[in-house]
Order: structure tokens, then sequence, then C-alpha cells
């Protein structure tokens, strides 16, 4: 794959260990993701997936990183138009009081990928759902199975 990256950063007002348990359970990514998770999304070495209304099959990543402020899954298998690229989520604290910075990179495009268009404003509304559902505690997933 490319060297092509998504990038995003996004303020959240609470603290990185609320928001790291929503990028890092089952039950947190199913609450502003995809309702319908397996596995576990925080474990190194072990792979989940999470599966979306008329789609053939779920979504499936390895997750290669998990630290307690720095999470990142590679997919290898499927959705093909992901192949070989990886998600990474970077927790720090608001440098200004309390709250988290959150900085997302979905990378390994290739620059020309026909997906980015797609995919880039789709990121920036799921990242927004798990904003709102880490702030207020309310689920709110972007694709409901």
């Amino acid at each position: 794959m490319g060297d092509y990256r998504i990038l995003m950063q996004f303020e959240i007002d609470a603290e990185p260990k609320k928001v790291w348990e929503a990028i890092a359970t089952p039950t947190g990514v199913a609450a502003w993701w995809s309702d319908l998770v397996t596995g576990d999304p925080g474990l190194v070495g072990s792979t989940w997936t999470n599966k979306f209304p008329d789609v053939p099959k779920p979504f499936e990543y390895n997750v290669v990183e998990a630290s307690g402020n720095r999470l990142e899954w590679s997919i290898d298998t499927f959705p093909e138009w992901w192949l070989g690229t990886s998600i990474r989520w970077e927790l720090s604290p608001k440098p200004e009081g309390s709250g988290t910075v959150l900085s997302f990179t979905h990378g390994g495009f290739d620059p020309d990928h026909p997906i980015i268009p797609i995919i880039t404003p789709a990121w920036a509304a799921i990242i927004g759902r798990l904003k709102g559902y880490v702030e207020t505690g309310q689920a709110n997933p972007f694709a409901v199975n």
C-alpha cells in the first residue's frame, strides 16, 4: 500500500481513561461505531470484528498496539478496500485543563485510492459520534444492524 494518511484531531471533554474505554472495549466501540462487535479491540494480538448493514461480512481488525494512550489496528483481510492499512488512536490530556486530545490516523492508502473521498467524511462523522458518546454517555452508533 501507499503512504497516504487520513489525519484528524478532536478535543473531547472527558478524561483519557474514559476515551480509552470507548475505543478499546467491545461495549465502547458498539456505542458509537457499529452496534455489532465481537472480540476485544484493546487486546494486543487479538482479532476483533464489527458488522455493518449491507456489507457481506464483518470488518476484521488485528490489534497490534494497546498501551493505554495509543491503540493501533491493522486491516489484513476485510474489507478489501482497506487491506494493508492501519487505524491508530492516540490520546493525550488537554494541555489547558481537563479533557483529552484524540489524534486519529487511518494510513497506508495509495494517494489516488478511490475510497479516500468517501471514507474521510465518514470518519469525521463516526468520530463525532465517539466524542458525543464519551461526553454524554448516550450511545449513538453510526451503524445499527
